[in-house]
């Protein structure tokens, strides 16, 4: 009997799944699994159905269960077609291409389990179910990164998702893991995930029991937010084989309920809470033990610095010679499967070093594999008098691989130049070891963020001065760049591309960037609008998308003439003379109230920007800066190149403080009154006037309007820009002190 046509419509959504000839093969072994076959859909192998709670005939296919059944396939847009579809379980098949967005838009998703397959593509960010639960896209070749998108559905219902042994990469976004509060279990392991972890927004989910962050890329301290009093509800904490530095807090007592929590290899240093250490405490690993054999339930999480264990937990070896020992083995669950402790000697470092930045051959030769050459001898490499290395120089000599963790262990090591490479990775933190006052990484293909421990280095670029500390001193944040790839001695602020998608521009310690054009005025792209909307799952049609774009033109013209008509209107004085008895009014106020913090003269300039070689705002204190994060900046400052008659008319309007800025506006005022009554002393004459009239050349008078008006200027700005009075001008564009 012929399918019905909704049932016919079913059966081609599920047999777009076969695919070429290995997909009939797979087919032809399977019950159903054929286009009028005669066995009705939901008697398919692996097929599941509701029949109608009317109590008719019509059944729709609520799940596919086709877990290690030797499926090749790509998934197709057509599934997307089954509306009532709950359940999508293709585990441990050969499912290859990336997930169509109309199957995260899948309304009723309940679970989705692909995991062990090869599918590939980003990560989408938008799942259009309010009733996703489980979430498992483990073990598979996924890129992107983490859930950004605030607004999908999915992350308040989810319980569970499993995305290790991907290649994602990114931060992990605090504000979106917020909004998870149903999430039990996190899993992340084996990705290239990066920066901090957002510990008090993981330790704020009430019933999150299993974290999963081992073998990334994270750094930065433990966050002790992450065992919140009252919500410290983990039972499983894997941060292991990262670059986490830092001790591990005292506030992980709270956690009750631990019974798994591993921390060897990373660079941890200091000792565990004693009240951490306990027989539950990864106690699985040492069932096989004697009841009697001795015990260091501290050992059970990490072995100790100066020591070293097979897997960097117990049993443990302690490194020869004692005390000095933890010099170059300092950190917390060193592992090494021969347990051989690090002993470097200066020549081990170098040859360590090049090793591992070699990959494409150096630029000029080398003489690092030398063992016969004296290591002060070596290119590019500065001795102290006592054969100590202060210096090792490496400009633009085609260094390609990675920043071993070994240069961290030259203690002497003063200066550091490693800029215009090729060198890929992450930097160590290291680095910290070393006695650094220079360090110049820029011009690479490096990652991530830079671990807050370096950038609290004393005297490191500058850093340290008033007690503030910036790491956009040592280099500038992903999707930024100056002149020099870093704040540093220059005090050139690190400015924002525009093109963030741009691979090339999302690298730290960047110089130029693909494209750092500003966006067009409305910031209105029509072919970003519709795929944004395609994105967010809407389901609409095309008609509707094009009408929703055209009505957000509309409003941003309606919004734009509104304004204009507003700054235009009869509340706004008219008349030169006016104008000025307004602003003297208004200078007068201020200098009874310039000591109010509330003035109405510290408004926020409404149009934030700066120049490319000066910032014009005036700068705050070190403790307003800190208050600030780098978002935020990235967000506000756009980059806005201003010629010399802008920063001109900028600073006369907006820049000077308070009533300083009201008195140059007068005296703007004048100088172009000066100037009309010049113009009607022409007229006069030419009308037949007779009395005298002392005026100058046309173009004298402009260029005494123009001295004047810079000149009004420059006494209070200095040469160029804004300048706070008797205070070393500062420019901070994304100058954000990471700790201070």
């Amino acid at each position: 009997m012929p399918a019905k046509g909704s049932d016919r419509d079913e059966q081609q959504a599920l047999l777009s799944l076969i695919q070429k000839v290995e997909g009939e093969e797979w087919a032809s072994t399977k019950k159903g699994w054929k286009l009028n076959s005669g066995v009705p859909v939901c008697e398919w192998e692996g097929i599941g159905c509701r029949v109608s709670v009317n109590g008719g005939s019509t059944a729709t296919i609520t799940s596919i269960n086709l877990d290690n059944q030797g499926l090749s396939a790509t998934l197709t847009s057509e599934l997307g077609s089954l509306k009532d579809l709950e359940e999508l379980n293709l585990k441990g098949n050969l499912i290859t291409g990336s997930i169509p967005q109309e199957v995260a838009n899948l309304e009723k998703l309940f679970s989705l389990d692909l995991t062990n397959n090869q599918v590939s593509g980003s990560l989408p960010q938008w799942w259009g179910s309010f009733s996703l639960n489980k979430l498992f896209l483990a073990q598979n070749q996924l890129t992107g990164e983490f859930f950004h998108n605030i607004y999908s559905p999915h992350l308040q219902t989810m319980q569970e998702v499993r995305l290790e042994n991907n290649k994602l990469v990114g931060t992990l976004d605090g504000t979106t893991i917020m909004q998870m509060q149903k999430i039990e279990t996190i899993s992340l392991s084996q990705n290239i995930f990066s920066g901090l972890i957002p510990g008090f927004q993981l330790g704020s989910l009430p019933g999150l029991k299993f974290l999963y962050l081992d073998n990334n890329e994270f750094v930065g301290p433990l966050p002790s937010q992450l065992a919140q009093s009252g919500k410290s509800s983990l039972e499983e904490i894997w941060v292991q084989s990262n670059s986490l530095s830092g001790t591990v807090p005292a506030s992980y007592v709270r956690f009750d309920m631990l019974h798994d929590f591993f921390i060897d290899g990373n660079k941890l240093t200091g000792a565990l809470p004693l009240q951490l250490c306990s027989a539950k405490l990864n106690n699985d690993f040492f069932n096989t033990l004697p009841p009697d054999a001795e015990r260091n339930y501290c050992e059970y999480i990490a072995c100790p610095a100066g020591s070293v264990g097979k897997e960097g937990v117990y049993p443990c070896s302690v490194c020869p010679g004692g005390d000095a020992a933890k010099l170059e083995n300092p950190y917390l669950g060193k592992s090494n499967v021969n347990l051989q402790c690090s002993a470097y000697s200066q020549r081990d470092i170098l040859r360590i070093f090049y090793e591992s930045t070699s990959q494409r051959g150096w630029s000029g030769g080398s003489d690092w594999d030398d063992s016969t050459k004296d290591v002060c001898q070596m290119t590019g490499i500065t001795c102290d008098d006592h054969e100590n290395i202060i210096k090792i120089g490496l400009k633009n000599r085609n260094l390609s691989g990675t920043i071993p963790d070994a240069i961290g262990f030259l203690s002497f090591l003063e200066t550091l130049d490693l800029s215009d490479n090729n060198l890929e990775g992450f930097i160590p933190s290291d680095l910290r070891w070393t006695s650094l006052t220079r360090l110049d990484i820029s011009g690479n293909k490096l990652r991530g963020v830079l671990p807050p421990l370096l950038c609290m280095m004393q005297e490191l670029n500058g850093n340290g001065e008033n007690n503030v500390y910036y790491c956009d001193r040592i280099a500038c944040p992903a999707n930024t760049f100056n002149t020099f790839g870093h704040h540093g001695y220059h005090g050139e602020p690190c400015q924002p591309c525009y093109d963030v998608q741009a691979p090339e521009e999302a690298y730290i310690g960047q110089k130029k960037c693909a494209n750092r054009q500003k966006p067009t005025s409305d910031g209105f792209d029509w072919k970003k609008e519709i795929e944004t909307l395609k994105e967010s799952g809407a389901n609409v049609n095309i008609f509707s998308k094009v009408a929703l774009s055209v009505a957000t033109i509309a409003l941003v013209m309606l919004v734009f003439l509104l304004g204009t008509r507003c700054m235009g209107g009869k509340s706004q004085p008219q008349g030169r003379h006016e104008r000025k008895q307004m602003l003297r009014q208004r200078a007068a106020s201020s200098d009874s109230g310039s000591s109010s913090s509330g003035s109405d003269d510290d408004e926020e300039d409404p149009t934030p920007g700066y120049s490319d070689d000066v910032e014009l705002a005036s700068v705050g204190s070190a403790t307003s800066r800190s208050s600030r994060n780098a978002m935020d900046l990235i967000n506000q400052h756009k980059g806005i190149a201003l010629s010399r008659p802008q920063k001109v008319k900028k600073a006369i309007s907006r820049r000077l403080p308070q009533a300083q800025g009201i008195r140059t506006s007068i005296s703007n005022i004048n100088v172009n009154s000066r100037k009309q009554r010049l113009k009607g002393s022409r007229r006069s004459i030419d009308d037949g006037y007779d009395g005298v009239v002392d005026f100058g050349d046309d173009d004298m008078d402009e260029q005494d309007e123009e001295e004047e008006d810079a000149s009004s200027v420059e006494n209070n700005f200095g040469e160029e820009g804004a300048s706070v009075p008797k205070k070393k001008r500062q420019t901070d564009l994304l100058d954000i002190p990471m700790i201070s």
